[in-house]
């Protein structure tokens, strides 16, 4: 919203006074503002959108919303049912994915130092070697079975989160070294691929240093208007005094075809983005108990 504003005051302004050349003082120094802004504020909002979908309070209004029109991330199912042979594709809610590869021979259960049976276990080779025969490639996390019970399964997924991103996963049966589930990331649902897109992009991972180099220019850019920022104010209050307000009354003058919708964006904003709506209408109740208590002590007309 910030840079939204920032672009408006700029766009406003007459072009002649947005030259850089030949002028000093505060005009040079709002030109160089205005320019930089125009230029950053792409990155800017993309920041602010990537960074919005895994924030606390915002983040979970984006998951909810994600789950209502069925775009959540999916995940393979890691549970096993003892004894249970797969299927020749594989089984859970994602069968279809992929196929079933066998990778290890161990079965039944296995004694352990106190004499105690135990669900027998093909090791991490025989999981990973599953896992490659799904065409998984290197790098990959693979997570422990949650229940050592035998009933839940190893979990391999692909980490590599560069351009092109490689994020499929795959459920591996402890006993038998059998794939159970297979997920791509391509069958991902089109929010859950740009919510994965946008969050290694805002970490800086999606295309490396280009990436990188990337977001410390937008760095680098978003302190030079900080710097300006303040220098334009101090350079304001040189003169006569610390910059204006807008007179009271002045939003009368919008056009409703403007105002309203205007208006109606920025309630659903600011319910889904609470730490930026309740700030806001605290600033608004705010600003109206002190232009009443103004207008009651004579100060101000109403417009």
């Amino acid at each position: 919203m910030i840079a939204g504003g920032g672009l408006v005051l700029w766009y406003g302004r007459r072009r002649a006074q947005r030259k850089v050349r030949n002028t000093t003082g505060r005009r040079r120094t709002l030109s160089l503002h205005g320019t930089v802004g125009v230029w950053t504020a792409l990155g800017l909002f993309i920041l602010s959108a990537t960074g919005l979908t895994w924030s606390t309070y915002a983040g979970q209004s984006v998951a909810d919303l994600r789950e209502a029109i069925g775009q959540t991330t999916p995940a393979v199912t890691a549970t096993v049912t003892p004894g249970a042979e797969p299927g020749p594709e594989g089984a859970g809610e994602h069968a279809g994915h992929g196929g079933a590869s066998g990778a290890g021979t161990s079965t039944g259960t296995s004694a352990g130092s106190d004499g105690d049976k135990r669900p027998a276990d093909v090791g991490l080779d025989a999981v990973l070697k599953s896992a490659r025969a799904q065409g998984l490639s290197d790098p990959v996390e693979i997570v422990p079975p949650a229940e050592p019970s035998g009933a839940s399964a190893y979990v391999v997924k692909q980490i590599q989160r560069t351009w092109p991103v490689q994020q499929d996963s795959v459920a591996v049966d402890p006993a038998n070294g059998k794939v159970t589930d297979v997920l791509r990331f391509d069958d991902y649902p089109v929010l859950a691929k740009l919510t994965r897109w946008g969050i290694d992009a805002h970490a800086g991972s999606l295309f490396g240093v280009v990436n990188q180099l990337a977001l410390a220019a937008l760095a680098l850019g978003l302190i030079l208007l900080i710097v300006w920022g303040y220098r334009m104010w101090w350079q304001r209050g040189r003169g006569s005094s610390f910059g204006r307000p807008m007179a009271r009354g002045a939003w009368q003058d919008v056009p409703a075809y403007i105002l309203v919708p205007l208006m109606a964006a920025v309630a659903v904003l600011g319910y889904f983005v609470p730490l930026l709506g309740i700030p806001l209408a605290a600033f608004l109740v705010v600003d109206v108990v002190l232009g009443e208590i103004a207008h009651r002590r004579g100060r101000r007309t109403y417009a």
